[in-house]
């Protein structure tokens, strides 16, 4: 065998493989985080981000006149995995209305949510808070992409995936447009049984578009109602679901809570703003005086210290007849049945925080009172958020508890003397 004993060979085959390492070298050197929010509820805006020890530093970015600036959601790229990266978050510093700034404690949860596929969502460890009010999450990527937010999102196209899954599932459903909104969106629902059946039901989520968790609650409870264990309820049944109300802010990523000239679930008044508000209306009105409404259940996120809850009507330890009845009946199978991933509340709160009846007037359960009958439960559900319980299959998991109640409340018969 004849070996090449060549020196020029030796050293050029050193210079190919120096100038390999140099190159993987400067490609390393040049591959720099970037932060994407250009995606259906993208939201955050860069304070700063130091690439030398991989720390970002954000705040939700204010949507002028478009509500509570709370959510963030976005997409990093040029990550390392398995290497550590520090998000850093903070409130909103310019006014959202006037010269109201929005604290701190809504855009701060404890746990951010991380996604590499943006289906599966986790929590990550809990953060820590600064003295200055800044929440601080160490995360660890396994890929080089990662997307983060505030909690696990559900945009507009969630809710057309979901909705062409049921239709699928249960041909004999109905899709339609409730309405387009001021930006021209589509806002979908589904109906699901006869429009003839016995009793009427309308549940509906995200009136506030950064509480993503009511949609999450919403589908988990419309899959459970197109499961096999929803037949009964079905047969007697009319459900009318909207998955998202405020589709043009949760497309842009903005609260919609306290939007100008007001939000959503403020709207339900003479002359709406919205149009989606003002098609719901006619809508429930005419489900009412074609066949009477039993029960609007409006799917809702509260207070970062807050568990899962019902807001109640505000006169309710002056109701008598069938509506103390009922009421009181609907509390009960629902702390019956809403159990996990922890319990609901067993008594009504109130939303005391409203402070005229004109207000009162505005807000969807109070309209649907007054428009519908004695025998109608008219009920905001609220799930608590802040914790790693509040995982898309813990919010499943109250949804279909939310069924499981409606189920038991229908088999009673609510317009029963």
């Amino acid at each position: 065998m004849i070996r090449n004993s060549s020196p020029s060979g030796f050293v050029l085959a050193i210079l190919m493989r120096t100038a390999l390492c140099c190159l993987f070298l400067t490609a390393s050197a040049l591959a720099e985080i970037r932060v994407s929010t250009d995606f259906e509820g993208g939201n955050a805006e860069v304070v700063s981000l130091d690439q030398r020890t991989k720390t970002l530093h954000i705040m939700p970015e204010l949507r002028e006149g478009r509500g509570w600036p709370c959510w963030w959601y976005f997409r990093l790229d040029g990550l390392t995995a398995g290497e550590t990266f520090t998000l850093e978050v903070q409130a909103q510093t310019k006014p959202f209305s006037g010269d109201q700034v929005l604290a701190a404690a809504w855009c701060q949860p404890k746990h951010a949510w991380l996604s590499s596929d943006g289906e599966t969502w986790t929590a990550s460890d809990e953060g820590t808070r600064s003295a200055d009010k800044v929440m601080s999450y160490k995360l660890k990527p396994t890929a080089e992409t990662l997307r983060l937010a505030w909690g696990p999102p559900f945009v507009p196209a969630d809710a057309e995936k979901l909705l062409t899954e049921i239709a699928a599932k249960l041909p004999e459903s109905k899709r339609f447009e409730l309405a387009k909104t001021r930006g021209g969106r589509p806002v979908n629902g589904i109906r699901i049984g006869d429009e003839n059946a016995p009793h009427q039901l309308w549940v509906g989520s995200r009136q506030h578009a950064w509480e993503a968790g009511g949609s999450q609650v919403g589908r988990g409870f419309i899959r459970w109602y197109a499961s096999d264990e929803a037949k009964a309820l079905r047969a007697k049944t009319c459900l009318h679901f909207i998955p998202i109300m405020d589709v043009d802010n949760a497309t842009l990523g903005a609260g919609g809570k306290e939007a100008i000239p007001r939000d959503h679930n403020r709207d339900w008044a003479d002359a709406p703003i919205y149009p989606e508000v003002a098609a719901a209306q006619r809508m429930i009105a005419e489900i009412h005086q074609k066949h009477g409404l039993d029960a609007y259940i409006d799917l809702h996120n509260p207070g970062a210290g807050d568990g899962i809850f019902f807001f109640g009507p505000f006169a309710f330890e002056r109701l008598t007849g069938i509506q103390q009845r009922n009421y009181s009946r609907w509390m009960e199978l629902a702390a019956a049945n809403i159990t996990t991933p922890r319990p609901v509340e067993p008594k009504y709160r109130f939303a005391t925080y409203v402070k005229t009846d004109e207000e009162r007037g505005r807000m969807s359960s109070g309209w649907v009172r007054a428009n519908a009958g004695d025998f109608t439960i008219s009920i905001t559900l609220e799930t608590g958020w802040n914790s790693p319980l509040m995982s898309v299959e813990g919010y499943s998991s109250i949804g279909a508890g939310l069924g499981r109640a409606l189920a038991a409340y229908v088999e009673e018969n609510p317009r029963r003397p």
